[in-house]
């Protein structure tokens, strides 16, 4: 076993995103993870900093990561159906919580159109290389890192299919480009999967870049498993994070259904689980959280 790493073992949010945000911060806690990633989404909950500031307190789990609404539809935030304007609150916001890092999606090459037919909402993808946010990375986001203490760090995104191809649609989105594209990065497992990238090449050709890993597996072309359950070798990757001394996040980013939400026991028993594969294979203690 190589030497423990000092980085943390934390939950997302997102990936019990149909339970309560109290609750899921007191089911992390239980199974001894070190802190939060919070998934800022429609609920106020996940963007109240003094509502998520007292779970923090009350639960001795700091928010160390936040990752920016997928959706448009963010009430309260204003100017909702403006990406950087999603972007720059979710910054504001972990500046106030003294969160260390902020994950942003790589830039779209291009739009979604929605269709309606009936009561049938289309969503048609238009790869028309336009995108808000690849400008502002291109022309903003150097300025705006210096100015902030709160790692911006780009995520990797996932194939999509389009008409029933897999295509790339993102900007910067291989290993060469992605590893050099900002200081901070992002390194999502499960979606170099679906790209067929193992995602230890990826760490290696980035490493000193990646201050936030989203850790889960894929199998037979599905997303975010369970770390322990799929495809990629992920203790492998671990390891060599341990090796190296890594010292950022790393986050456990998994579907709902793979943590079995419905069956109480179930969901606790995966969430210790996984955590304690996280743990073994960084070399770290199990549950190290709840001793210190």
């Amino acid at each position: 076993m190589t030497d423990a790493s000092p980085a943390r073992v934390l939950f997302s949010t997102g990936s019990l995103y149909l339970l309560d945000v109290a609750y899921v911060f007191a089911l992390a806690r239980e199974a001894g993870y070190d802190g939060v990633e919070v998934m800022c989404d429609e609920r106020w909950s996940t963007r109240d900093p003094a509502y998520l500031s007292d779970l923090a307190a009350a639960h001795d789990l700091p928010v160390l990561v936040l990752h920016t609404p997928f959706s448009a539809k963010i009430p309260g935030w204003g100017y909702a159906h403006d990406e950087i304007n999603r972007i720059e609150r979710t910054l504001e916001l972990a500046e106030t919580l003294n969160a260390e890092s902020i994950v942003v999606h790589l830039p779209s090459k291009g739009t979604t159109r929605h269709l309606h037919l009936g009561a049938l909402e289309v969503r048609l993808p238009i790869l028309n290389g336009t995108s808000k946010v690849k400008t502002w990375i291109e022309t903003q986001l150097s300025d705006v890192q210096r100015k902030t203490r709160v790692k911006i760090a780009l995520e990797n995104m996932p194939l999509r299919e389009i008409g029933g191809v897999r295509v790339d649609h993102t900007w910067w989105n291989d290993v060469d480009t992605w590893s050099g594209v900002h200081d901070h990065l992002t390194m999502d497992t499960t979606h170099w999967g679906s790209k067929g990238i193992d995602p230890l090449a990826a760490y290696t050709a980035a490493r000193s870049r990646i201050a936030h890993v989203h850790l889960s597996n894929y199998f037979q072309h599905e997303e975010h498993h369970l770390p322990h359950k799929g495809e990629l070798k992920l203790g492998r990757l671990l390891e060599a994070m341990a090796a190296d001394g890594f010292s950022g996040t790393v986050s456990l980013e998994v579907q709902p259904q793979h943590l079995e939400y419905k069956d109480p026991k179930a969901m606790r028993r995966n969430l210790r689980d996984a955590a304690q594969f996280m743990r073994t294979h960084l070399g770290q203690p199990a549950h190290a959280s709840l001793t210190r």
